[in-house]
């Protein structure tokens, strides 16, 4: 699993802006020691290199637990959730999931 590539994790600070920029946006949130939440972190780079336009971001779930569990009520990881182009939640999922699954959400919920 680590010879593959995963998403950059980021600080909530840095990119809490851009929820609602008029662009749909996901928030990743994992662990690092969860090989799921390393599943999905994979899924969503693969998905990134095709389409680099998508606002995807990993979230290190327990260093942020203040944002994950206070902000976002997660109780899981890995936990992603979708916001349309205004910032709305419009979905979310716990779990991991496979690619051809999660392209049917990003086509669903208006990413492509």
């Amino acid at each position: 699993m680590d010879e593959k590539k995963l998403l950059p994790v980021n600080e909530y600070r840095h990119i809490k802006h851009n929820i609602g920029n008029g662009r749909p946006t996901i928030l990743a949130f994992g662990m690092s020691h969860c090989y799921s939440c390393k599943v999905m972190s994979h899924v969503f780079a693969r998905i990134l290199e095709e389409h680099p336009e998508f606002q995807i971001y990993a979230i290190d779930g327990q260093k942020e637990r203040h944002i994950s569990r206070d902000i976002y009520k997660l109780k899981e990881m890995p936990t992603q959730i979708f916001f349309d182009a205004d910032g709305n939640e419009v979905f979310r999922h716990t779990g991991a999931y496979k690619k051809p699954v999660a392209e049917i959400i990003l086509k669903k919920w208006g990413f492509v």
